[in-house]
């Protein structure tokens, strides 16, 4: 009986590994589900009333081809040489990017802002972290090209993180979009997991983020992974492309802007913003960005935009 004793431990030790695998394995699925669950319900930030901001600054809504029903502002412009959409980040607000409409207007552009679905004032109980918000984009700028004072108006989008993955997506789907402006996108839905899973809980990409986007696509309905930026930013040419990234973005670094520019056709453009994070270029260089933007946009729209164009001193002297 004692020579089958080694055995019998033996067995007991690969028992207790086995209950400590499964309940590990437990754990990671609990956790991958939870935070699928997080990320595709976002926090939501209420914008204030149009009124309490600016006078000549108008609420609107405009419905997607799934039905939703998003809140935006409009800031209208007299003589507009174009009109933009500005499409915000993950978890973020149209009240957020309002100092950057507030500039480009003063440049002579018309320009909308919105809240995604499932943000701020918008219908929608999921986010698809830019799968579906691509549509939201394409609706707003159809939104743009219906507006009267608008007929005969180009229309371009600037997007930022999520709303730069929707700008790519919106622009292979609505044809009304001639130019795009892709400010801190990432490459593949995996890039973001892999980057806020490291960034917020210091934990690898495998098997986690797998896993989430697994969870995610379940809880959305949709496949949020199958076809990345990477795989689309190419049917947008030839109309052209800014790509803008902070050369210190942690939470989606650089590489994904590097790869998006080089999977992207002509005509494109990189700028690579120094010692900047993730969405932080206007932020962190203003007139410069401001300057590119408009530079950007005029190339782009030459055949169409109006004379009487202003300057980004222009813009200083208005703040």
């Amino acid at each position: 009986m004692r020579a089958q004793r080694p055995n019998v431990r033996r067995s007991s030790r690969g028992a207790i590994i086995g209950a400590g695998g499964a309940a590990l394995a437990g754990l990671t699925l609990a956790f991958s589900a939870y935070m699928a669950h997080k990320i595709t319900s976002p926090r939501r930030i209420a914008p204030i009333a149009a009124r309490e901001i600016e006078p000549w600054l108008e609420e609107i809504t405009f419905r997607t081809t799934d039905g939703l029903t998003l809140h935006g502002w409009f800031l209208p412009h007299d003589r507009p040489r174009a009109a933009l959409v500005i499409a915000h980040g993950y978890a973020m607000g149209r009240g957020e990017l309002l100092d950057l409409a507030r500039d480009l207007r003063a440049l002579g552009y018309a320009v909308l802002l919105f809240d995604f679905r499932a943000h701020g004032a918008s219908e929608g109980l999921r986010s698809t972290i830019g799968y579906r918000e691509a549509g939201d984009v394409a609706a707003a700028a159809r939104f743009l090209h219906e507006q009267p004072m608008l007929a005969g108006c180009a229309i371009g989008a600037v997007g930022l993180s999520m709303g730069a993955v929707a700008a790519i997506g919106a622009a292979v789907e609505e044809p009304l979009i001639a130019a795009v402006v892709v400010d801190s996108g990432y490459a593949t839905l995996g890039a973001i997991a892999a980057g806020g899973l490291r960034l917020l809980f210091h934990l690898p990409a495998f098997p986690f983020a797998p896993l989430v986007i697994r969870f995610g696509e379940a809880l959305t309905g949709d496949k949020i992974g199958a076809a990345g930026p990477i795989d689309l930013v190419g049917q947008i040419a030839p109309r052209p492309l800014l790509f803008i990234h902070g050369a210190v973005d942690r939470l989606i670094p650089l590489a994904n802007a590097r790869a998006l520019h080089a999977a992207a056709g002509e005509p494109k453009a990189l700028w690579i913003v120094p010692d900047t994070g993730h969405a932080s270029a206007f932020h962190h260089a203003r007139d410069e960005y401001l300057r590119r933007l408009d530079h950007f946009f005029s190339d782009a729209f030459a055949p169409m935009l109006r004379e009487g164009k202003p300057t980004t001193a222009r813009v200083a002297q208005a703040r």
